[in-house]
């Protein structure tokens, strides 16, 4: 039985698993690090992962098409963004806070909804909606191995790739990245310079919001077929804890995530064979947890330094 299992880590099928698993965890720990570098924590991550989901799947139901789903999805995401902008810079509220608040709205709006279009506190298995499709990337389809592996993902897979690409070159090469940087080290500072804060705040957050809306949605419209209730799994927080292990910079917040994807891919495999579901499940939040251990002991490593 062990070889059986270790065989299975070490196969191509383990690793095309992790990209699938890995996905949502990307868009959610950009969601998170692209407000958080900009000075504005998005900690509803996981509330807007939630709405994401599940408009997407009720929106394709009722237009019969995934791509408008997945639009009506975004625009819902965005105004969510507008909603929390205007609480924590017109109104001056606490971020944690109005994340916080927009969580557990998201967690118990989305039942009644759900309740509401479906009969069901469950599932939206009654719902006709659709599945974004798959696609087999030309000529590397066929090379043996890396087109197992990289080729036969969900659109948003591939579209999670660009976004990774983009966002680095926004955030590192141009003078928009820095401001955003620059609002996230010191407002005072960044004002003093002609920055418009609020401005690039409020891109940044929309930005976010994006991010976490197309997370959501790529888990009912490509990794299953459906919304379920607390389907996202946590999913947002480890985004957010990712983020914070990364304090800023964008190649470890990946790496992390990455580490929380293969989690994730032993998850799915292990739980097959005998060992316990419960502690099989707690994997990727023993991760999140050494995650955030570590992330404690270079903080105080580098206050002892300074």
């Amino acid at each position: 039985m062990n070889n059986n299992i270790l065989s299975t880590f070490f196969s191509v099928s383990f690793l095309f698993i992790i990209i699938r698993v890995g996905v949502p965890l990307v868009y959610a720990s950009l969601s998170a690090y692209v407000a958080d570098i900009a000075g504005i924590p998005n900690i509803a991550v996981e509330g807007l992962m939630i709405f994401g989901a599940l408009f997407g799947v009720y929106f394709s139901a009722l237009f019969n098409s995934s791509w408008l789903g997945l639009l009506c999805a975004v625009i819902l995401g965005v105004l969510f963004a507008l909603v929390m902008s205007f609480f924590t810079m017109k109104m001056k509220a606490n971020p944690i806070m109005v994340g916080i608040a927009l969580n557990l709205f998201a967690s118990d709006f989305s039942v009644w909804l759900l309740l509401l279009w479906t009969g069901s506190k469950g599932t939206t298995g009654n719902l006709p909606s659709k599945v974004l499709p798959t696609w087999d990337i030309p000529f590397i389809k066929d090379i043996p191995v890396i087109g197992q592996i990289i080729s036969g993902h969900y659109f948003l897979t591939y579209v999670c790739v660009l976004i990774v690409i983009l966002l680095y070159i926004l955030i590192y090469k141009t003078p928009f990245g820095l401001r955003m940087k620059a609002c996230g080290l010191d407002q005072s500072t960044a004002e003093s310079v002609g920055v418009k804060v609020n401005k690039v705040r409020l891109i940044a957050i929309i930005i976010s919001a994006i991010l976490a809306t197309l997370g959501g949605a790529y888990l009912s419209m490509g990794y299953l077929s459906i919304f379920s209730n607390n389907m996202t799994a946590s999913r947002g927080w480890m985004g957010v804890a990712a983020s914070a292990v990364g304090q800023g910079n964008m190649l470890i917040v990946l790496l992390t995530t990455g580490l929380f994807a293969i989690a994730q891919g032993v998850v799915n495999e292990l739980i097959l064979t005998n060992l316990p579901s419960e502690l099989v499940n707690t994997i990727p939040y023993i991760c999140v947890t050494i995650g955030l251990i570590v992330l404690s002991i270079r903080k105080y490593n580098k206050e002892k330094r300074g």
